[in-house]
Parts: structure tokens; sequence; C-alpha cells
């Protein structure tokens, strides 16, 4: 397998393990540190990532562009590469809704540059069988081998631009719509006196208390980056004629929590107030 040279667009925690599981193939990752601040400088260092200074020196060395960002920005990032002149393989693996990847996938084609969707499932993984990367469109299979040293497992689709997207929005319309279900569910008993009678009733024959107060006190921190991908997944619903409105709630609740960034765990009472509207956002 030739090795060949690949931008990581941007490092964050997912970003690196996407870095680690490049570098564990066989190809050199590089990043730029340009605009970047001294947290994310350490991180691309600690994962052994190379320094191109600039996403234009990105665009000029490397063959291959991986994008790890918010979703809010997939687009403006598949923009700004083809404004610098980009012209290789190109991955998004961002959440964000099928019609989207499409409209982007059309859009990068049309200038030349092979266009991949892809998507993460899992957390940022250390060892194999934790986290998926799925691949689909038509040049999915000449990403594949850049993701094949793990620790992240990588799995082509099949059918076109678009798949792999899909997959992402409906696993995560479960998962994170599930924790925002749980986090209004607590917020309300607490409102309406009854949380303990809840955690009792729950113990009998729900799931259990303590698992619902794990999933408040673990997304909170992450909150903030749920919203957009919450808005994400109500166009993907409505697109197929499924109601979107339980996930824009979804959005409301996680903006409700989003002051908790960058917090460890935050105490099960002040998330409470702030899904109530009860305390002061900061």
């Amino acid at each position: 397998m030739q090795s060949r040279t690949v931008g990581l667009l941007h490092p964050g925690q997912m970003g690196i393990a996407v870095a680690a599981t490049i570098r564990n193939s066989g190809h050199e990752v590089f990043w730029a540190s340009e605009g970047r601040g001294p947290e994310t400088s350490c991180r691309a260092a600690s994962g052994g990532l190379i320094d191109a200074g600039s996403a234009a020196q990105i665009c000029r060395v490397c063959q291959a562009i991986v994008s790890v960002c918010p979703p809010e920005f997939a687009e403006e990032m598949a923009h700004e590469v083809v404004q610098l002149g980009f012209h290789g393989l190109y991955i998004d693996a961002n959440a964000i809704a099928p019609e989207r990847t499409r409209r982007m996938g059309r859009f990068l084609e049309s200038h030349s540059v092979e266009f991949v969707d892809g998507c993460i499932i899992g957390l940022p993984a250390t060892q194999p069988g934790q986290t998926w990367i799925y691949l689909s469109g038509p040049h999915a299979a000449d990403a594949v081998p850049l993701f094949a040293g793990g620790p992240l497992e990588v799995e082509r689709l099949a059918g076109d631009i678009g798949q792999a997207s899909a997959l992402k929005m409906c696993f995560a319309a479960h998962t994170k719509g599930l924790a925002a279900l749980r986090a209004a569910v607590l917020a309300a008993a607490e409102e309406l006196g009854v949380l303990a009678d809840l955690e009792r009733q729950w113990s009998r024959s729900g799931p259990p208390f303590a698992q619902a107060v794990a999933s408040i006190q673990h997304t909170a921190p992450k909150a903030w980056r749920f919203v957009p991908e919450m808005r994400e997944i109500v166009a993907t619903f409505e697109s197929v004629g499924m109601p979107g409105g339980f996930h824009q709630a979804a959005a409301e609740i996680y903006s409700r929590l989003a002051p908790f960034r960058g917090t460890e765990k935050p105490d099960l009472r002040d998330a409470l107030e702030k899904l109530a509207g009860r305390a002061k956002v900061g």
C-alpha cells in the first residue's frame, strides 16, 4: 500500500483519533496551526501530526483531506479547500443531513475534487471495536485504506453519497434524542416535585434512575456541540416525511445545557436548574 499525505481539518478529540488511525495505516497526517490555540497545538503535537502552517499549505502538499469539524462549518470547509486549489480526495466525516452532504458533493466534484461521504459513530477510540467510520459514494473504496490500521473500524456502505450521513443522522437521532428526552423528563419531574417518586418507580419498572442521571452529566459538557446536530436531524427527518419537532425540542434541551461546556461532571441539581431556566447562564 502506497503511503499518502493526508490533511486533517481540524484536530479536536475525535480528529486526533482519526489521525491516529490514519498514521497507523502508514500515512502522514498534516494539520494547520494558523489561527488555532495552544490547546489544539498541544493535542496535535501529542498525536504526531505534522504542522503545515496553513490550510493553503495543506491543500498544496496533501493528496487527501479529512474534515472533522462542527456540522455548521462543514460546507465552509469544503468551499475553503476549493478556493485554495485542492484537487485530491476529500472525506467529509461530519454530522450533517444527507441532502446537505449531496449538495456539498456536487459542489466539490464540479471543482475536480473527489468527494467521499463519511460519518463517525462512537467516542474517540483508543482500541478496536469501539468506534466506526463509515464511507459511501463512488470514491469510498479509495478512502478505505486510509483507515485500515485502526483503532477506528472502517466500513464501506453500499450506495451513493448521502448513505453514510443518513446512517449517522438515524443513529444520533436515537442516542442523543433519548438523552435529551431523559434530561427533559428529569427536569420536569424536579419542577413538579416528583423526582424522588420517579426514581422510586423507575427502580421498580423503568430504566435505572442512575442511568438517566449519568446521561445528563455525560452529555452536558458536550451539549453545545449537539445543538446544530439536532437541527441536521430535523432536516433529515423532514426530508422523508417524518416530523422534526422532537429533535427541534432536543436542540432546545441541549442549548439550555450548553453553559456546561468545558466542565467535567456537572452537579445534577445545577443541570436541572439550567434545564428549567431557573439559573443564570454562564
